[in-house]
């Protein structure tokens, strides 16, 4: 089950991205002034990252989505077993988000330090591409939740 969920969401990872350079190269043709040429760069860091910290969320979540209850057990135990899954998927999620928060904030102190003139531009493409990734995740970590 994991394979599959992760397949598909790997797809669709793909296909935005496909469509944030799309908007990048036209960007680029009508503004460049507003895009940093490091923008390539960005949206591969963030594909990648984004990947990884799904995988991770995925591999969590799928123990809710299994769970299946044991009619042996009364229905106190098994809310108690549900909850102890319900807390390992979110204390994990807020830790990957944690860690995902700090590496951006430490790659874009690292950038600010070594390329301070397109700081700017840098900054801004890299919150709007920071902005359109979280919405993508947003809506693939809730699509379960909604089932």
């Amino acid at each position: 089950m994991l394979k599959k969920i992760f397949y598909k969401y790997l797809r669709s990872l793909l296909i935005f991205s496909i469509l944030v350079v799309a908007v990048y190269v036209i960007l680029q043709g009508f503004a460049a002034e507003l895009v940093s040429p490091n923008t390539p760069y960005l949206i591969i860091v963030f594909l990648l990252i984004t990947t990884i910290i799904h995988y991770i969320i995925v591999k969590t979540d799928v123990a809710r989505w299994e769970y299946k209850p044991n009619p042996d057990l009364d229905k106190e135990t098994q809310t108690k077993e549900l909850l102890q899954i319900e807390r390992r998927f979110i204390t994990q999620y807020m830790l990957v988000t944690t860690v995902k928060l700090l590496s951006f904030l430490a790659m874009l102190g690292l950038y600010a330090y070594f390329n301070g003139g397109d700081m700017v531009r840098f900054s801004l493409n890299f919150l709007v591409l920071y902005v359109l990734y979280s919405l993508f995740e947003l809506v693939y970590i809730r699509k379960p939740l909604k089932r």
